[in-house]
């Protein structure tokens, strides 16, 4: 190794200046002495004096190099160590570092939340936009974290597709939940990566301090929890911890070992929950639900083990069943109605469902155009030209391809106009606020309108009483489905009725949180 070079020499000539001007001193002070004395035996003593005083000089210029370069590499080894490389925010290691030094200053710094937050479906997200791709995607996230921190907050990368924040906030929940929705504004809007817009959510399990513990080890592995409590829940949650919340967790994963036991058992039912049409009132067809009956617990929300299914990959099979059993249900019906399927994302994502549905219609012989396919908005946050053409090849075959839950995803009002779906389902949420929330009937009418104006039928889900039912009749929904109108049957209860005879239901019924979708 060199000591230095001749582009660096401009950087370090004071060093050099000082060692050769000590040798050059030292070589005059010799010839002084020669031409003052003319001593030969001194002349040589003072020379052999002058090279070691050049080699000691020579000597402390390279030690003193060495040493320099040595504390700039340690130096830029704790600057690495310290930010990620990447995103520019904290590593692992400094933001430990950070949670220490909140604690000991506990008095000063006060409460403070530590949240974790997971990309959801990030491997689908780097398979599409590829390694550079995503790469601009973590350092978009990174300066939108960055933008964030100020005072009080500080932000970190801990992995691949995991960030971490600590959030101080004045010990009541307005305020953090003020500062959070400062966050999730920040990160929620539209991402601009290789051209093409994308729309990103999360997962997050949030820990607070003091109020969960006092150790920052601990703090962590409760906001660890709650993240894992999130994912299993599905995308896009975020949760506080909670607790008790060990024993939750490990319920929900003894449930997700049940599951492949319960499919082979047939503890997995399909009900039918019936749709009318506003028009004519009558029954135009039904939507298939899932339920488990598990052996020991009993009757299981499909809100529990939906979501398990998706995380652990059983929902392809779950849902391969539930698309098959409503085809031989809907053929053994009297009347010719048509029955609605959801499909998962990652169904989509990981099977043909091309094949599969034409594998269902061949064996139960029924006939396309009585099958209705119902896609999540969550479908379409990253969608690629295979899911598109997928979906178009459903629609040649003369299937119905519907949009469920509407107005509940993050995804851009493009898709409606760039995918032409044959239906919009307007999500129960907004349906339940039609008596005395004027923003939300605002909402439908727009919806309403749009969707007309784009030749989709329209479906209001959730309705339950009958004064949101004429609401939704007058504004223009085309068809109609609710608690008031029928609860989800057993397939061997399942009639064909008018809404005139239908019969209303209890409140406590109405509010049966029960019926969540096949998948």
């Amino acid at each position: 190794m060199s000591v230095t070079s001749p582009r660096k020499f401009g950087r370090n000539k004071k060093q050099w200046f000082f060692v050769g001007g000590l040798a050059i001193a030292n070589l005059f002070y010799a010839a002084f002495v020669f031409w003052l004395l003319g001593d030969e035996s001194q002349w040589l003593g003072l020379v052999q004096l002058a090279m070691i005083a050049l080699i000691s000089a020579l000597s402390f210029a390279i030690f003193y190099r060495f040493n320099k370069r040595e504390i700039e590499m340690k130096k830029a080894f704790e600057d690495l160590s310290a930010n990620d490389k990447l995103t520019g925010l904290s590593t692992r290691a400094k933001f430990s570092q950070t949670i220490n030094t909140y604690l000991s200053n506990s008095k000063k710094t006060g409460p403070f939340a530590l949240m974790l937050l997971d990309i959801d479906r990030f491997r689908e997200v780097n398979t599409t936009l590829g390694y550079g791709g995503a790469d601009q995607l973590l350092k978009e996230i990174g300066n939108r974290l960055v933008h964030f921190t100020g005072q009080r907050a500080e932000c970190a990368r801990l992995s691949g597709n995991e960030f971490a924040i600590l959030v101080r906030y004045d010990g009541s929940g307005e305020d953090l939940q003020q500062r959070m929705q400062s966050l999730f504004t920040a990160l929620y809007r539209p991402y601009i990566c290789d051209a093409r817009s994308m729309e990103i959510t999360f997962s997050g399990g949030i820990s607070l301090y003091p109020d969960d513990s006092l150790e920052g080890s601990e703090l962590a592995h409760c906001a660890q929890f709650a993240l894992q409590r999130a994912k299993q829940q599905g995308h896009n949650k975020i949760y506080c911890y909670e607790e008790g919340a060990d024993e939750k967790i490990h319920d929900l994963q003894l449930l997700s070992q049940d599951m492949d036991r319960a499919l082979k058992n047939n503890e997995f039912k399909l009900f039918f929950q019936p749709q009318f049409s506003f028009a004519t009132g009558e029954q135009v067809g039904f939507e298939a639900l899932i339920r488990w009956e598990h052996p020991q617990r009993g009757l299981i929300s499909p809100g529990d083990f939906i979501p398990i299914a998706e995380q652990n990959g059983f929902i392809i099979p779950l849902s391969e069943f539930a698309l098959l059993e409503a085809c031989k249900a809907a053929v053994s019906w009297h009347n010719p109605l048509r029955v609605a399927v959801n499909l998962s994302p990652v169904q989509i994502q990981h099977i043909d469902i091309v094949e599969l549905t034409e594998h269902a219609l061949q064996e139960t012989g029924l006939d396309p155009a009585r099958l209705e396919l119902e896609v999540t908005e969550s479908l379409f946050i990253n969608i690629s030209d295979g899911t598109a053409e997928m979906l178009q090849k459903l629609q040649k075959m003369g299937i119905s391809i519907a949009l469920d839950d509407f107005g509940t995803g993050y995804s851009g009002l493009n898709y409606l106009s760039n995918f032409p779906f044959d239906k919009l389902k307007i999500d129960r949420s907004f349906v339940k606020d039609l008596t005395h929330d004027q923003g939300a009937m605002a909402i439908i009418s727009a919806v309403i309108g749009m969707a007309k104006s784009l030749d989709m039928r329209i479906t209001a889900e959730g309705i339950d009483n009958k004064e949101v039912l004429e609401i939704l009749k007058i504004a223009g929904c085309h068809e109609a489905q609710g608690f008031l109108l029928g609860k989800p049957r057993d397939i061997n209860l399942v009639p064909g009725v008018e809404m005139e005879t239908s019969h209303t239901h209890s409140g406590n019924e109405l509010n049966s949180r029960h019926d969540t979708k096949a998948a």
